[in-house]
């Protein structure tokens, strides 16, 4: 391509920029419903953050004694759980000692002993939360 022929397309490009920009980006719904969701949807994840404080307040316990309290027949773990951000932080520094493939069931996970003797199921994520597997009962990855 010639020079000229460059800037033409760039200034086309330019053009077609500042037009999306102007018209489509720029034209958020302000209103006031909208800003009372928005400050809504802030409230609810700043109280849903986790906190990855390795201090527990339970000096006696481990983080494992503690997280084997919280499971019951219908939770695996209350809503409120300040010590949730302490088990996570041990999952996550601990040193695997040893490593296993999961050995129940068609779905591929990891089975993992941590430093302590705490056993960890790892299973990687294939899909969203919300995705439906349609066909055979044994159709997908898993």
């Amino acid at each position: 391509m010639k020079l000229k022929q460059r800037v033409v397309l760039l200034a086309i490009l330019l053009v077609i920029f500042i037009f999306t920009k102007v018209f489509l980006i720029d034209n958020l719904d302000t209103s006031a419903a909208n800003r009372e969701d928005q400050r809504a949807f802030h409230r609810m994840m700043t109280s849903l953050r986790i906190e990855l404080d390795p201090r527990l307040d339970h000096t006696l316990q481990s983080p494992w004694e503690i997280a084997a309290q919280w499971v019951v027949p219908r939770e695996v773990y209350p809503e409120e759980t300040p010590e949730l951000g302490a088990v996570m932080h041990a999952m996550a520094t601990k040193k695997i000692i040893k490593a296993d493939v999961g050995y129940k069931g068609t779905q591929l996970k990891a089975l993992l002993v941590l430093e302590g003797g705490q056993k960890v199921v790892f299973k990687p994520k294939r899909y969203p939360r919300e995705y439906v597997i349609g066909g055979e009962p044994y159709a997908g990855y898993d």
